[in-house]
């Protein structure tokens, strides 16, 4: 299966709404992309503000909560921690398994991640870990404002540390209150990183919907680097090859 790891630089970067568009956007052309989020932390599989459920809703999935997401915690916390309250061990092989299921699914798939690359979710075992093991090319999602040079290089040495490709950056969540250092941040995680910034997407105020969120990845983010990842035998339109 092709598939594309999503982690961020932190939490709370926005990688869910940005692997829900990205999806939704693949899914429009006519892809069978799917998503999967083994392991989310602060809501509850089925609670409509929770990850599991807004990416099944944006990304328009006919997928159960149950296909998309393996363990979920109410405790706003890092999964290991919020796993421990419930008196839950997350299970490396459970997890593996789960995401291994979409084999038969779908074509292509998504996972993202919890929090940043180096969250822990069970004893010795980190996200990096759980991407390494898959094996995916990793997109990445950080802030567009001051910090994110550094939180973002960061993330993308470790991504190189454990053997995997990035497949590119996405700064996610401008808007008119994002400080003066957003006109060159691309540049120099481009220059410093060696990495592929795919474009810089906006603060979504109000409700969110499929549309929206699609509409939003289709007018700033490069997706051809993306689809070739997922099915590198789709030919890339010309408009897009251009941009990429």
């Amino acid at each position: 299966m092709k598939g594309l790891f999503v982690t961020g630089t932190d939490t709370g970067v926005g990688k869910t709404i940005v692997t829900a568009g990205v999806t939704a956007a693949l899914r429009h052309e006519g892809l069978d992309v799917g998503v999967c989020k083994p392991v989310q932390s602060g809501n509850r599989a089925a609670d409509p503000g929770g990850d599991t459920m807004k990416l099944i809703t944006l990304a328009g999935l006919e997928d159960s909560r149950a296909m998309v997401n393996r363990y979920a915690f109410e405790a706003p916390l890092a999964p290991l921690v919020a796993a421990r309250l419930e008196n839950v061990t997350i299970s490396q092989e459970e997890v593996i398994g789960h995401i291994a299921a979409f084999s038969g699914v779908h074509d292509s798939l998504l996972v993202e991640g919890a929090g940043g690359f180096m969250v822990p979710l069970a004893d010795r075992w980190i996200i990096a870990d759980l991407a390494a093991t898959l094996g995916f090319p990793v997109l990445i999602v950080a802030r567009p404002g001051l910090g994110t040079v550094n939180h973002t290089l960061l993330t993308v040495a470790m991504v190189k540390e454990v053997g995997l490709e990035v497949a590119g950056v996405v700064l996610n969540g401008w808007g008119p209150d994002t400080d003066q250092s957003i006109r060159d941040n691309a540049s120099m995680i481009e220059e410093y990183g060696g990495v592929k910034v795919l474009g810089m997407t906006p603060h979504l105020a109000g409700p969110l919907t499929s549309q929206r969120v699609r509409g939003m990845i289709n007018d700033h983010i490069h997706l051809g680097p993306i689809r070739r990842h997922l099915l590198p035998a789709v030919p890339t339109p010309p408009q897009e090859e251009a941009r990429s």
